[in-house]
């Protein structure tokens, strides 16, 4: 069975023309359809478009297609909300080598709002925190983060991310030699 079985949607206006062409050949690979009435109504992370729709019309985030096809599963649409209160919608998110107050304070943050949460480094994770390069979790995720599109960040991102309200870019949070811990 296609992937995207059943899956009629919809892209919002908000989708550059590129990205919108993008998204609707991966669904339309993976067995969707744009053929009415939408199932799926697919917008940009970020965007303030779930008030207008009810029912049992699902609002995703263009990254719950993403997810869908890297990991060749349908995943969880309540995770992938666009909604922009929901920073971490998309993420799903572990740690490594850090204390039991740390990983309750990301989990609970993550979790809150909008991502999911790991103890262990599952396929399905998108987000390995660690604060040293020793750790087995570290050097798996490093090993198929070219496979799986996984980053490992410091906890710094998570912390400047709530902070700011939004998910900071992470390329200075980014292993193998993050800026941050030279600062």
């Amino acid at each position: 069975m296609a992937l995207f079985n059943g899956v009629h949607y919809a892209l919002s206006s908000s989708i550059q023309p590129g990205r919108h062409k993008e998204l609707s050949a991966l669904l339309d690979l993976h067995g969707a359809t744009s053929a009415p009435p939408p199932t799926h109504i697919i917008a940009l992370a970020g965007s303030h478009i779930q008030g207008e729709y009810e029912g049992s019309l699902h609002v995703v985030s263009d990254m719950w297609v993403q997810r869908c096809v890297v990991l060749g599963k349908r995943q969880p649409e309540r995770y992938y909300s666009p909604d922009p209160i929901m920073i971490f919608s998309g993420v799903v998110a572990c740690a490594t080598d850090l204390s039991q107050w740390d990983l309750e304070v990301l989990s609970a943050g993550i979790t809150s709002l909008g991502g999911q949460w790991r103890t262990a480094l599952t396929r399905d994770v998108t987000h390995l925190f660690a604060l040293h390069k020793q750790s087995n979790k570290y050097q798996t995720a490093m090993y198929f983060a070219p496979y799986t599109g996984m980053s490992i960040l410091t906890p710094h991102w998570f912390d400047d991310s709530v902070q700011l309200g939004c998910c900071v870019p992470e390329i200075p949070y980014l292993w193998p030699d993050p800026e941050v811990l030279a600062r």
